[in-house]
């Protein structure tokens, strides 16, 4: 297995648990990371060392700076030039990329010590900043990931482009995604579109509405201008207007759009029905879409750019018998076949959602091998360790070309 150094903006992050279950299914199939949190997170999980970066270290440029430039001056022209490419889009581009570049300044000598094969950025930005920077000061191939804000978000990253250019892989979960890439001229086979995978499959017990008289319903995310919640909470004011089922919506997820959405709540008189339930486990999560019929995604385009690829909570609803119901819009109708193991319509169309959700309400056992699709689709085309297999396997071809 090759060594590798796996780089992380922060980690773990709460909300990314996608990532988490990667690194265990990674570690299972035999490849050890080693972590680097590059912003905040723990000096230790599931009793793995986290190789955490003090921001405070980089009061140590003023050395570094000159060092790696007498050291490595082509390969610290490259970086520079890279950099200076073009004007950099905003604030946040500015910091995120000042910080991997930082980070791999002052970290580079002792990460050259451990004699790694290869370096990857998890995503496109602020780590792989760091590998990209990491990769020419010390001569070693790196790859990166790129799935859906760090691709997409207005201005792009700062360098992506030329991060692209010199990535050995670029790892995609979405089609939408890898149709970006391909898009900013990275077409020449290096693109591998691997989707995110599920470790656990829950058993639903039942197909029957899962609360006699009132239609359980489900969405989960950051609450962030690109999950569409302000278009949820229009298609939940339209059905509790236009039709007599009781309903109960559970939106779980934490954000800074959360005391926004409940004055939208209370605005339209849906207090009684609708609850935001903050930040929960993911195994409550899981636990919670075996409690609900239908799991509704509405995700959008936000007005800088962001938008999802391959939403995870949708394989996981789909795992857990819940119906699905998403947007239209970027990947999230890629995780099932359209009216076959779920429904894509238009969030800025409500009409089309309440329609089927009415429908649902009035006859489920219509919908029963939908549910049941979808649960298959799930478990074939979103196993973490098929993505385990997979990604190993690209690790090691690059690995074995660089030597």
């Amino acid at each position: 297995m090759p060594k590798i150094a796996f780089f992380y903006a922060t980690f773990p992050r709460p909300t990314e648990t996608f990532v988490r279950r990667e690194l265990r299914a990674l570690r299972s199939a035999g490849l050890f990371p080693h972590v680097y949190s590059l912003w905040k997170g723990s000096s230790e999980w599931e009793g793995i060392k986290i190789n955490r970066f003090r921001i405070l270290a980089l009061w140590t440029l003023p050395f570094w700076i000159p060092y790696w430039a007498w050291k490595r001056p082509n390969a610290f022209r490259e970086v520079l030039k890279a950099m200076w490419s073009r004007p950099c889009p905003n604030l946040q581009n500015w910091n995120e990329t000042f910080l991997g570049l930082g980070f791999a300044l002052v970290e580079a000598k002792a990460i050259k010590s451990q004699n790694f094969d290869l370096f990857h950025g998890v995503w496109a930005t602020m780590p792989t900043t760091a590998a990209f920077t990491l990769s020419k000061l010390l001569n070693k191939p790196f790859s990166m990931g790129a799935h859906a804000y760090d691709l997409f978000r207005t201005g792009g990253d700062w360098i992506l482009r030329e991060k692209l250019k010199y990535a050995s892989m670029i790892r995609t979960s979405s089609n939408s995604s890898a149709k970006r890439l391909f898009d900013l001229q990275t077409d020449d086979g290096r693109v591998k579109e691997i989707r995110r995978g599920l470790s656990v499959f829950p058993t639903r017990k039942s197909f029957e509405l899962a609360k006699h008289g009132e239609l359980q319903m489900i969405s989960v995310g950051r609450l962030v201008e690109k999950k569409g919640y302000f278009q949820l909470l229009n298609i939940l004011n339209l059905f509790q207007r236009t039709n007599r089922f009781n309903f109960k919506m559970r939106i779980v997820g934490g954000g800074p759009l959360y005391r926004s959405l409940q004055k939208e709540i209370d605005r339209l008189g849906l207090s009684g029905n609708v609850i935001l339930t903050g930040s929960k486990a993911e195994e409550d999560v899981r636990n919670l879409f075996l409690e609900s019929d239908i799991m509704l995604f509405t995700g959008i385009i936000a007005q800088n750019g962001d938008r999802d690829g391959i939403p995870n909570v949708i394989p996981e609803a789909m795992s857990a018998g819940c119906l699905i119901l998403a947007s239209c819009y970027a990947g999230a109708s890629e995780a099932f076949v359209d009216g076959v193991s779920g429904f894509s319509f238009n969030p800025f169309k409500p009409a089309e959602w309440v329609e089927c959700i009415y429908d649902f309400a009035a006859n489920p056992e219509k919908y029963l091998k939908i549910r049941k699709s979808a649960q298959i689709d799930a478990r074939e085309r979103f196993n973490i360790n098929q993505t385990a297999v997979k990604m190993i396997g690209a690790f090691q071809r690059i690995a074995n070309k660089s030597k």
